[in-house]
């Protein structure tokens, strides 16, 4: 994100696709600031750290997975050497589609991921990230203004029902604006608070 703020969206776009001369020096720049801020970190004795970035549009990718992994992923892999070495779990919030690069996400080191189920669905995610990474669901905000209870209800089951597993791994995240009036946010906190019961054990 940072890229795009020094340059521009759209200038930042025309120089990936014409591989512009001055775009490494300028993302070695941002690397090199972010490294040195996580690696600070570490060398404080954090336990976690926590990265955010909107990496997705819509419905896409501002770029396409192969050209990501050529300008962005070298420089997670470098932002994130640290925590890898030490063993340091990494969360990663981001907004817009994601689902293509989420195995590379993985591999430079994010543990737990919050993507926005808008974005990338939730056939999407089961595929690309259940099992594979904690999620950290960003639940549809833009839906709860809108919907009644049932619709509220039945958009936070399927979430739970799809991404769910017995082993762990899935926190589902509600975030409410202004316009989400009182009852409807009564009805969110009591569903997760049906679904979202911690594991009883087994009687003996």
């Amino acid at each position: 994100m940072r890229l795009y703020y020094q340059r521009g969206f759209e200038n930042l776009m025309i120089d990936l696709a014409t591989d512009d001369p001055h775009l490494a020096s300028l993302i070695r720049i941002v690397e090199d600031y972010s490294a040195a801020v996580v690696r600070r970190y570490v060398e404080l004795g954090a336990e976690i750290i926590g990265l955010a970035e909107d990496l997705g549009m819509q419905v896409a990718l501002p770029m396409s997975p192969a050209m990501w992994r050529r300008f962005i992923k070298p420089s997670y892999m470098h932002i994130m050497e640290p925590c890898r070495r030490g063993d340091i779990p990494v969360t990663l919030h981001s907004d817009g589609h994601i689902l293509e690069i989420i195995a590379d996400l993985v591999e430079a080191g994010v543990r737990v991921l919050n993507p926005q189920v808008r974005a990338n669905g939730l056939d999407g995610l089961k595929h690309f990230a259940r099992g594979k990474v904690a999620i950290d669901l960003d639940l549809d905000r833009q839906l709860f203004p809108f919907a009644t209870p049932a619709e509220i209800e039945d958009h936070i089951g399927e979430a739970f029902e799809a991404l769910y597993m017995k082993e762990g791994g899935l926190a589902l995240v509600a975030e409410c604006g202004p316009d989400v009036p009182l009852e409807k946010v009564d009805v969110i906190c009591r569903t997760l608070e049906r679904l979202c019961k911690s594991p009883q054990p087994d009687a003996e």
